[in-house]
């Protein structure tokens, strides 16, 4: 059985390597291959730089679309070559079996590749495209466009993958998708690598993340205002000068560590008592599901994508978006370690029972023998 994953629109192996999660990612598809004998083709939005990563893929064929056809500079003209994409690579389509998407912003290519081909359609949604934009403010055309694809890509798929039970809800309510083709399937993690190993923690604050205002750091450094805790910030984007000029300003104690890859993340998780993510929204946070997989105390905002994870004082603890009730949770956890360490153990029993590897792998290959039938 061969499978086709449609990487994400606009995204390489490049940059799943420079955001250091191409071993975690790839992961997946290489125990499927090991355990199940399945053939995968990685079609990317890279040129020949991608190529640098290959032997990183260990059997799983690349193909970077920009090897095939020019990149355009214009955006718009972008969308619009995206079109072509299943014609380019027909030959490779034909010789599939089962097609995928990473995610559903691109969605359109893989849908146009299953009418071409005749192939069966899964698609994962890890977030719903639609809900982020709007939560993003996004209006007028590009609002209109993400809605249009993503009921086109959402209705023509043969199965949906969704990350959790929220998700799932609304995208058959918005999208009137049958109930019966849309599943939740959370992410995965891999407890083996990441496990607790030590009680020698520090109290500073973890966050991990991309620097984005969806992220909302400065709720985190208003709650931290005049309290002497420390915060240690792992991840890179678009907020990061901005960031760092509040926490001068602010004089707040903020270290900024930069990006880290998979390998170091579970010693860096294990180095810390209490992690927090205080988002404005999420999808079915992989940064959160690693942090309890080490036993990490958890503080979350109560928003969708975090309380679908988070039980508040079961296996974690879960805040409005307001910095007076985020300190308070900050300062309950640093002074009373039995919590903190009753609701680390939690969290780890949460991953076990949820989100590890092996029940994950099976129930794809089963969704694969399923459509692949059908064809």
């Amino acid at each position: 059985m061969k499978l086709v994953l449609f990487f994400t629109y606009g995204v390489s192996l490049k940059r799943w390597a420079e955001l250091g999660i191409l071993k975690r990612e790839t992961s997946f598809y290489h125990r499927l291959m090991e355990d199940y004998g399945i053939e995968v083709l990685f079609v990317t939005y890279g040129d020949a730089s991608d190529r640098a990563w290959e032997s990183e893929l260990k059997g799983i064929e690349l193909l970077p679309i920009y090897e095939r056809m020019r990149q355009p500079t214009l955006e718009i003209l972008g969308l619009l070559q995206s079109l072509l994409i299943p014609t380019t690579i027909r030959k490779e389509l034909k010789g599939s079996d089962l097609l995928k998407t990473n995610q559903i912003w691109g969605g359109w290519v893989a849908v146009l590749a299953k009418w071409q081909v005749r192939k069966p359609l899964l698609t994962r949604c890890g977030y719903d495209f639609y809900e982020f934009s709007r939560m993003r403010g996004k209006r007028g055309f590009f609002r209109l466009f993400t809605w249009a694809f993503s009921y086109f890509t959402y209705n023509i798929a043969d199965q949906i993958h969704v990350a959790t039970n929220t998700d799932r809800k609304r995208i058959i309510k918005r999208f009137f998708v049958p109930p019966d083709k849309i599943h939740v399937v959370p992410n995965w993690i891999n407890t083996n690598l990441f496990h607790p190993y030590t009680n020698d923690r520090t109290l500073r604050l973890l966050f991990v993340g991309r620097l984005h205002d969806q992220k909302q750091l400065t709720l985190l450094f208003d709650a931290i205002q005049n309290t002497n805790i420390d915060v240690d910030i792992v991840g890179t984007g678009p907020e990061f000068d901005r960031l760092q000029s509040l926490a001068n300003l602010t004089k707040i104690s903020v270290t900024f560590k930069g990006q880290s890859s998979t390998n170091q993340m579970p010693q860096l998780y294990n180095h810390y008592a209490i992690y927090v993510i205080c988002s404005k929204y999420e999808g079915n946070p992989k940064t959160l599901l690693e942090a309890m997989a080490c036993g990490c105390a958890v503080i979350g905002t109560d928003v969708p994508g975090i309380k679908d994870v988070i039980e508040h004082r079961t296996n974690g603890l879960l805040v409005p978006e307001d910095p007076v009730a985020l300190r308070e949770a900050i300062l309950l956890l640093h002074n009373d370690k039995p919590l903190r360490e009753r609701l680390g153990r939690a969290a780890r029993s949460y991953v076990l029972a949820n989100n590890t590897l092996e029940p994950s792998l099976v129930y794809e290959y089963q969704i694969y023998k399923k459509l692949s039938a059908t064809r």
